[in-house]
């Protein structure tokens, strides 16, 4: 488990927009869930566009949830829950952990924040907004070395840049990523002056 787990603590759970949002790392107890959120039209839309079967997103994430030893994943990951309610994932990585991405990417000191809401109930409720600004404020900036945050959605999923644009992500560029193979509507976010 990566800095950004131990750092969670207290920080995982507070009062945001009128609803409790905490942070846990995920647990073997959570696959069901992920699974079933992977399936969701709205979330396979853009998490799995090459229309990955249960079988293999099983496959994926079986290992993840059960804390499997893996050189080549470096990403922390997150159950978000909602009034203890869990509703989906947030992870991060560390540019630093992935030199490829990082040169594709060409911003520097970066983490990267991905998410998703697997409960449709929950979205365009402006829950994913708060989320992901308590998210990078507690758990990614926590981090000293981690001068931005970057997140990458595709360029149709305009809700989700709308939600990234109320954070305070500014848009850097759209391009091909050689790395992912997908479409990314790249932006990124500042660590605040203090």
């Amino acid at each position: 488990m990566h800095c950004a787990a131990a750092m969670l603590g207290e920080a995982g759970r507070s009062r945001v927009s009128g609803v409790d949002i905490s942070f846990r790392p995920l647990a073997i107890t959570d696959l069901e869930n992920i699974v079933q959120w992977m399936l969701d039209d709205c979330v396979r839309r853009w998490w799995y566009p090459h229309q990955e079967t249960e079988e293999e997103i099983r496959a994926e994430w079986e290992p993840r949830v059960r804390g499997e030893p893996n050189d080549e994943d470096k990403t922390d990951r997150y159950v978000v829950s909602v009034d203890a309610i869990d509703i989906g994932i947030i992870q991060t990585s560390d540019f630093a952990d992935y030199p490829d991405h990082a040169a594709e990417m060409q911003i520097a000191d970066a983490a990267g924040v991905d998410v998703l809401i697997g409960l449709p109930e929950w979205r365009n409720r402006g829950v994913g907004t708060a989320l992901i600004r308590k998210f990078v404020n507690e758990v990614i900036f926590a981090n000293p070395a981690i001068q931005r945050c970057t997140i990458d959605p595709h360029p149709e999923n305009r809700p989700a840049i709308r939600a990234y644009e109320k954070v305070g992500f500014r848009y850097v560029r759209t391009f091909r990523s050689m790395v992912e193979n997908v479409d990314i509507y790249l932006m990124v976010m500042d660590r605040p002056v203090t």
